[in-house]
């Protein structure tokens, strides 16, 4: 009988970043840009989609009934995204200065002029197919 759990995902996966162009994006050295991704199978991806359900829910609770504006929602996206960051990987982002972990993460993924990046890791924590073991370093 097969063994369902040899199709587990892995908890983390790596995206190699590409420029607004589709062409890689290299670091010092010449070594690939990329961000380490929890993926959705990972208790991290499940408590950042519950933190984001939470705040959706108090919304609510407050009595804001009106849709999100286009602003509410980036950073909401923001907030996930550096949720279920791990890791920046032969990259900084020196407007954000001495922030650290999910501080540094939500700067760069709410800079406008980047927003290429953010694109890029929403697709990628959206697809459980990058974090198989064959794909985990996409």
């Amino acid at each position: 009988m097969f063994d369902i759990t040899k199709a587990a995902v892995e908890e983390t996966a790596k995206l190699k970043l590409t420029d607004a162009n589709g062409s890689p994006l290299t670091g010092d050295k010449g070594k690939p840009c990329s961000i380490t991704l929890n993926g959705p199978g990972s208790t991290a991806f499940a408590q950042a989609e519950a933190a984001r359900q939470n705040r959706l829910l108090e919304r609510a609770r407050k009595g804001k009934k009106e849709f999100l504006t286009a602003d509410e929602q980036r950073i909401e996206q923001a907030e996930f995204l550096a949720s279920v960051t791990v890791s920046f990987d032969n990259f900084g982002y020196p407007p954000a200065g001495d922030a650290t972990g999910k501080e540094l993460f939500k700067a760069l993924y709410l800079d406008r002029k980047l927003g290429f990046v953010t694109d890029q890791v929403q697709r990628f924590v959206g697809d459980w197919g990058n974090f198989t073991g064959s794909s985990a370093t996409s």
